[in-house]
């Protein structure tokens, strides 16, 4: 008991220094002004903006949309970024989509009345197998380890229950996308259980929803091209990763790139996300003497940034394999 509060306020130290740090980081990019051109930039091009989330609290997210809404950004619902990258819509000036991974439970009281409030549609992508379970997210399990109180310690739901989706998913600003069952890494299956992780979580969301469900979630963002066909021919429209780049017009739709948003991050670090310069920002520290210097100190909680498959690497191995 005493190891895992001793543990406990360690950690919370280390996170309070490292948002010490990534709050002076992101001032001095607003003070150079690279988030002012980024943003600039980003209004003047037709692309879309696409951010995700996981499982942020209110306050921070709230101030994401007022920033947005402030700043000449546009909020497109799944449907309207389904008709862009199919070529029948052009995004229009400022255009955002935004998207949350994993259904975490905070969400009905930290997102969702903020979208409703605000009007601002959002897309959720489902690991349909966890939320009707017993909701506890598998790779929590040694922070869960580290909590417990003894031997048969229970813990709360992690994630939200499937009568709860049921009812955010009649809102008009809550959409539903799957994110497999099991919330598995896709690039490690086989074939027969890719096809099966697609197309199971797709017909238990939309059995419980009533709704069509035509947008998939990478887990962790990792995909090698095998799953488009069978995305496809399970009825997806749409399929998002992590890369850290703007949506363009010829973006492969099974391929879509998002910007991510940590859950308890200032709101300065936030914003330089939000636009894009964050991690082409933070990436050089990671080879330098002062970051490595500030991981020993902090006992490695500065933040890192690590490279998913671009989507032209993705899409070249996809077209390899079914040529």
């Amino acid at each position: 008991m005493i190891t895992n509060l001793i543990s406990s306020a360690r950690a919370r130290a280390q996170r309070a220094l490292r948002n010490v740090f990534c709050a002076t980081f992101a001032s001095s990019l607003f003070a150079l002004g690279r988030v002012h051109r980024a943003r600039r930039r980003i209004l003047a091009r037709n692309v879309v903006t696409s951010i995700y989330f996981h499982n942020p609290n209110k306050r921070l997210f709230e101030k994401c949309v007022r920033w947005l809404k402030s700043n000449g950004y546009r909020f497109l619902s799944v449907l309207e970024v389904i008709e862009i990258v199919q070529g029948r819509m052009s995004p229009p000036p400022g255009a955002v989509w935004l998207t949350f991974d994993d259904g975490f439970r905070r969400l009905l009281d930290a997102v969702v009345p903020i979208a409703r409030k605000h009007h601002v549609p959002i897309t959720i992508f489902i690991p349909s197998g966890i939320i009707e379970g017993d909701g506890l997210f598998p790779w929590l399990a040694p922070t869960r380890s580290r909590l417990a109180a003894g031997p048969g310690h229970t813990f709360p739901r992690e994630a939200m229950t499937v009568t709860e989706l049921r009812e955010i998913a009649q809102y008009p600003e809550i959409s539903i996308g799957s994110h497999t069952v099991t919330h598995a890494i896709t690039t490690g299956l086989s074939s027969g259980e890719l096809r099966s992780e697609l197309a199971v979580s797709k017909q238990q969301l939309e059995s419980w929803i009533g709704q069509p469900v035509v947008s998939f979630a990478y887990p962790v963002g990792q995909v090698d091209g095998r799953e488009i066909p069978l995305l496809k021919e399970s009825g997806y429209l749409i399929a998002v990763t992590t890369e850290a780049s703007l949506l363009c017009a010829d973006v492969d739709p099974f391929l879509v790139p998002r910007f991510h948003v940590g859950d308890e991050i200032p709101f300065i670090e936030a914003v330089c996300n939000m636009v894009g310069i964050w991690r082409s920002a933070i990436e050089p520290l990671q080879y330098g003497r002062l970051l490595r210097r500030g991981r020993n100190a902090l006992g490695g909680v500065l933040p890192s940034a690590h490279r998913q498959k671009t989507h032209r690497e993705a899409s070249v191995q996809a077209d390899r394999l079914h040529q």
